[in-house]
């Protein structure tokens, strides 16, 4: 294939309609380019950015790229995302999507793209943002790298080796131990008022192992600096998956050795304490249960504190709750579409059914089977739908339906589909989600009554909302002012009540009761 040609800019600092002139003007001069990535502020911390923003918007400036950013850097800049996207991320105008706090995606070309939002911090989650997001990919045994890692802070260490004294002021241990577990063919951030471009490093050692790719490491200036540094970098690449071995591991004459092996072994042996206490911890307790379980576990899935559905997050709205089990629980909607949705959750941060562990798989499945059964009791079906595109954490949602809707269900998904430029495959019966799909590939899918399974490849971008949409149309429940959830909020008294009412009508087929 081709390959594909990507701008990277710097810090845009709110100068919105100067910086998409200035993307316009480039992609007519050298285009067509995929996308932008921003990995710099992309608001700024001045008061005058609001009113800049508000204008923006107003303006319908028409944005002919998609642009990803990160997320806030500052405590002022949290006010132009929405609070319940900080962590999943959304479109903020048509083109201008924000990523999210961690995650990756492989965009419609094949590209892998991974990201972190965010300065490392002594109270913040950084840290556990790493661990989660290493965890996520490197599970997969065929895993040999990410295209692209974009990131807010620098990685302590990158110097070593080069000639180079620049500092970010913002380095992070952490950063460097996700880039060398990651292998990014190129990795970029900025926060600095220079630009830097750090000759390739070697993401193996002479003669002692085999030939890797190398990795590119580079930090763009601001938007509009007063010293004209290099604020937008482009670039042409082909995705790992299409490039032959030979081409991949090709080293530049002017390759280092790998900067970061003081700061991975230090994380290492930091986490090897951390999961030392944590053991001791359990067993000083005295629960034979929690023993059994915690004995040298194998690459535990990572909690995350800050995560709104990891039962053990400070964030999680336990009111919600209608069931727990083992490994995963059940909750009530929020904003839910009628009384009868509901989200099957892990208990553990998982943020896909591709990436689940069997044993959750098959708790996952044993609710399901339960909502059937009241579902068919009260003369209803269960329908189930997942989207993993701009989600951390796995939340399948489930909504009984009347019987005589169930034949319009396949139809309605598909006509809707088509409309939106969403393309639906059926998954074949003894086939796997996982054989389907890699574990890097967003995805949508939902499963009908009669079992079968409609699954549609996120290429670049899809309607959030899209599951709910779907429900809510004309041929299905016409609830059309119940498509986005955040226009169904209850107050926490209402939705207390959704869920003891929904826990009395569960409780005969709760098979933690059995």
């Amino acid at each position: 294939m081709a390959p594909i040609k990507i701008l990277v800019c710097g810090s845009v600092d709110g100068h919105f309609s100067k910086f998409f002139k200035r993307i316009a003007s480039i992609n007519k001069k050298n285009g067509p380019f995929e996308m932008v990535l921003c990995v710099g502020n992309f608001f700024s911390a001045n008061p005058q950015c609001v009113e800049n923003w508000k204008q923006f918007l107003l303006s319908k400036t028409k944005v002919e790229i998609p642009v990803y950013i990160l997320g806030p850097t500052l405590k002022q800049h949290e006010v132009f995302y929405s609070k319940e996207k900080l962590k999943d991320g959304e479109e903020l105008f048509e083109n201008i999507l924000y990523l999210g706090k961690k995650g990756v995606f492989t965009t419609a070309s094949g590209l892998t793209l991974a990201y972190l939002s965010g300065i490392e911090q002594s109270n913040n989650s950084l840290q556990a943002d790493v661990s989660s997001l290493n965890d996520q990919l490197i599970r997969d045994d065929k895993f040999i790298g990410v295209d692209i890692l974009i990131t807010s802070s620098w990685p302590q260490g990158v110097n070593k080796y080069t000639k180079s004294s620049l500092s970010s002021g913002n380095e992070s241990p952490s950063i460097s131990f996700l880039a060398s577990s990651l292998k990014p063919r190129y990795h970029f951030s900025s926060h600095i008022e220079k630009f830097f471009e750090r000759q390739p490093y070697r993401n193996h050692k002479v003669l002692r192992g085999s030939l890797q790719h190398v990795s590119r490491f580079i930090a763009l200036a601001p938007s509009f600096n007063d010293t004209n540094e290099k604020s937008i970098y482009a670039f042409s690449i082909e995705p790992l998956s299409c490039i032959s071995r030979d081409e991949l591991i090709k080293q530049p004459p002017d390759t280092t050795e790998f900067p970061y092996d003081d700061i991975k072994l230090s994380t290492i042996e930091n986490q090897k304490k951390e999961q030392f206490f944590f053991r001791e911890d359990n067993k000083r307790k005295g629960d034979q249960k929690s023993q059994e379980q915690h004995k040298v576990p194998k690459g535990p899935p990572t909690l995350t504190s800050d995560c709104w559905f990891c039962l053990g997050s400070k964030d999680v709205e336990k009111h919600l709750v209608v069931s727990v089990g083992e490994s995963t629980y059940m909750a009530v909607a929020k904003g839910a579409i009628n009384d009868d949705h509901l989200l099957i959750l892990p208990i553990s941060h998982h943020n896909s059914t591709v990436v689940l562990p069997g044993d959750v798989r098959l708790e996952l499945e044993k609710y399901k089977e339960g909502l059937r059964k009241m579902f068919n009791a009260e003369q209803k079906s269960l329908i189930s739908f997942e989207r993993n595109f701009y989600t951390q954490h796995l939340q399948l949602q489930v909504i009984g339906i009347p019987l005589d809707l169930c034949s319009e269900v396949k139809d309605t998904f598909l006509d809707l589909g088509q409309s939106v430029g969403m393309d639906f495959i059926e998954i074949p019966k003894e086939k796997d989600l996982s054989e389907m799909v890699a574990v890097t590939t967003p995805y949508f899918l939902v499963e009908l009554s009669t079992g079968e399974r409609l699954l549609h490849k996120v290429k670049g971008r899809m309607p959030l909302q899209f599951g709910r949409e779907a429900l809510t149309s004309p041929s299905l429940l016409n609830l059309p002012d119940r498509i986005d959830w955040k226009q169904c909020k209850l107050s926490v008294e209402e939705e207390s009540k959704c869920a003891n009412n929904l826990r009395k009508r569960f409780q005969p087929y709760d098979f933690n009761f059995d």
